[in-house]
Order: structure tokens, then sequence, then C-alpha cells
């Protein structure tokens, strides 16, 4: 999981920035890429000048366009070390009854933390996944992975605590454990096409 300590480092030299989802995933044609996303509740100028700050690092140009209708968003591709960083902003519409961020007290050096934390299970588990998501939720980080099949989820969950008594523990699909950093983990089996 080199691309964890690649994007913790990107997060070190870029400075403040807000909540982001960050996403480790492989195009079969492309090879493995981490797209880097702000939250649907911040203000688009917000999250515009996250998408800004991360293009200068890995020096992009940022791009504008209409990614739903009637809705445009920015987005910016380029290279920090190793990995290929995709930067972009979520320009979803409001769902009604979706509550407001929280009031942070997360920082962006935390979440370099979290990164650099997760790194050593990681390394023990990659082959399991194919999907790893680490997101900044404002006041805590959650780890969320996807993969393929029951086995892969069972390799995943092997020596973690589990959360069974969560409604969103359930064998067969879904599953909830604590990882060893104290982050919670879901595990979602699902097939990827």
């Amino acid at each position: 999981m080199r691309q964890l300590e690649d994007v913790a480092r990107l997060l070190d030299d870029v400075g403040s920035l807000p909540p982001l989802s960050i996403t480790f995933t492989c195009d079969g044609d492309g090879g493995p890429y981490v797209i880097l996303e702000t939250p649907n509740q911040l203000p688009l100028a917000d999250q515009r000048m996250a998408v800004d700050q991360i293009a200068a690092r890995v020096h992009a140009v940022p791009k504008v366009g209409e990614v739903l209708m009637g809705r445009y968003g920015a987005s910016a591709r380029g290279r920090w070390e190793d990995t290929l960083v995709v930067a972009v902003t979520n320009a979803a519409p409001d769902v009604p009854g979706m509550p407001a961020l929280p009031e942070r007290t997360t920082t962006t050096q935390e979440t370099a933390d979290a990164l650099r934390a997760l790194t050593a299970w990681a390394g023990t588990t990659e082959s399991h996944m194919d999907e790893l998501v680490v997101t900044d939720h404002s006041r805590s980080h959650t780890v969320h992975v996807m993969t393929e099949n029951d086995h892969a989820a069972h390799s995943l969950l092997e020596g973690l605590m589990p959360d069974t008594e969560s409604r969103w523990h359930r064998p067969g699909r879904r599953y909830r454990a604590l990882l060893p950093t104290g982050h919670s983990l879901s595990v979602t089996v699902e097939l990827i096409r």
C-alpha cells in the first residue's frame, strides 16, 4: 500500500484542506490511482479551493465542467511521487434531510496520520481489497473496504474484533469491525465490474 504513504506525504505538503474522502482503487488498464473528493455539503467555492491546492502540488491544471445535469464541478489529475492522484469536487445534489457537516475537530494532518497508521494492516490484507476508502467525517475517520467475495471479506476481518451488534453488520454482504488503529472498519461484499 505504497499509495497510502504517498498520499500522506501529499497531505503533509498541501497544508490545510476540508474533510476528504480518499479512495484507493485500481483501473484494469491504467493501474492503481487515488481519488481525493470533497464532501457535497461544502460550498462549491471551498471544494474548488481544495482541488486547486492539490492540483498545484501534482502539477496539474484543474478542469471545470458539467458533471451532473446543470451542476458543475472541478477536477485535476496528476502524479505525486509514484501515485496517480485525481482530485474532484462533489457536485451531487443536496438530498432532503441530509445533515450538514458537523463542526470540524479533525485536521488534514490527522488524515495523513490515519493513512500512515493503516499501512501495516493494509500491507497484510491488500490482496483481499478491491477498493479502500478513508473518510474524514469532520469528527473522526472511518475505513471502508469493498471486496468481491465473502472469502476475501473474512480474510480482511481475521484477527479483528467484529462489531456484530451493529445493525450494519450483516454476514454475507456487510461487516463491521474495529481496526488495530482504533478506526471503524466496514467491509462490503459487492461484485465489481
